[in-house]
């Protein structure tokens, strides 16, 4: 029953959250998210400044300033922070943020892998293609790119 209790006050906290449009460096709107202040009196940072949670299907990244931001979700759980970015997906393509959950790289690939040495590997034109239990990516061009976005092999 505890747990039922937990899970409505939680629901209906999310669902009073407020919306705001915020354009990122290059002028490429974006969706970020608040929580409301109720809400975030509830979360336990354990002294960090950002932890990640489940809601509904999705895992979002929340600030202890009340910012929310979706991540992809990883090995059954938020994607996690390589090279100081995680990834998003908006309106079907992948973007990067930091850890102030700000837009770093907008959401233009079709698919991108995390960065790992300053470097991502990223497709466009690619399609996500389903085997019943696991996602394939068929075609396209794939490219690294570094930190700023720019094509570098």
């Amino acid at each position: 029953m505890k747990y039922f209790l937990s899970l409505f006050i939680l629901l209906s906290f999310i669902s009073c959250s407020k919306t705001t449009k915020i354009p990122n460096k290059q002028n490429n709107n974006t969706t970020l998210s608040y929580v409301s202040k109720e809400y975030l009196k509830t979360l336990d940072f354990k002294g960090k400044e950002l932890i990640s949670i489940p809601i509904g299907k999705h895992f979002y990244y929340i600030h202890k300033s009340g910012k929310k931001m979706l991540t992809l979700t990883y090995d059954n759980g938020a994607d996690e922070f390589q090279d100081g970015l995680a990834r998003t997906r908006v309106n079907g393509k992948i973007g990067f943020f930091n850890r102030n959950l700000e837009m770093v790289l907008p959401p233009v690939y079709d698919f991108a892998f995390p960065f790992h040495n300053g470097k991502a590997e990223i497709c466009t034109g690619c399609k996500e293609k389903s085997d019943g239990e696991n996602s394939l990516l068929d075609g396209g061009t794939w490219k690294k790119i570094d930190r700023n976005g720019l094509i570098i092999e």
